[in-house]
């Protein structure tokens, strides 16, 4: 069994048995390259760093926008329409011209959800992979694992019967597992 291990340990070598002192390395296979995880880290966690930033500045400082109420206005009064301008999604100012102009402000108000939607979207690929591919994956790798250990194990005793008999014996035995 101990060769059989270090074959299938040599076969999978791209990180699919996982490294440790446990001596059943075969019967937890690791399917999932460190590269991936780097992938899937760079990917999900990029954009829920942004997310939790864009939030804990609202939080922190407040708005990010801010209207421009007159200045006869009461702190309440100014409090309602930054509220009001945010709520509206719209940016009324006068261009250089002195002509007024209205801009959206939905890109601002809608940019933490829309990263949160992407992160999911990038961590859809790594869910379907770990609950749909990796059980049918682990399964036929730990099937193909224990067929290549019975034929280490048919063969070893083949060996050890050729070195106990002659070789005629072996010969006989050997036609005789060719021919079933």
């Amino acid at each position: 069994m101990s060769i059989a291990n270090a074959a299938a340990q040599a076969m999978l070598s791209d990180a699919l048995l996982r490294d440790g002192a446990g001596g059943n390395h075969i019967g937890h296979l690791e399917l999932e390259l460190p590269l991936d995880r780097v992938i899937k880290f760079v990917s999900v966690g990029l954009p829920l760093l942004l997310v939790s930033m864009a939030f804990a500045r609202e939080i922190s400082i407040g708005p990010q926008i801010s209207c421009f109420p007159p200045n006869n206005f009461t702190a309440r009064q100014a409090a309602y329409v930054d509220t009001y301008c945010w709520d509206s999604l719209m940016h009324h100012e006068f261009d250089t011209d002195g002509n007024f102009e209205e801009r959206s402000l939905w890109v601002h108000k809608i940019f933490p959800y829309s990263l949160l939607a992407m992160t999911m979207m990038m961590y859809l690929p790594a869910l379907i992979w770990r609950f749909l591919v990796m059980p049918s994956l682990g399964s036929d790798l730990l099937f193909i694992i224990d067929e290549l250990d019975k034929s280490y194990n048919r063969s070893v005793r083949l060996a050890q019967k050729f070195s106990l008999n002659d070789n005629k014996d072996f010969i006989e035995e050997s036609l005789l597992l060719t021919n079933h």
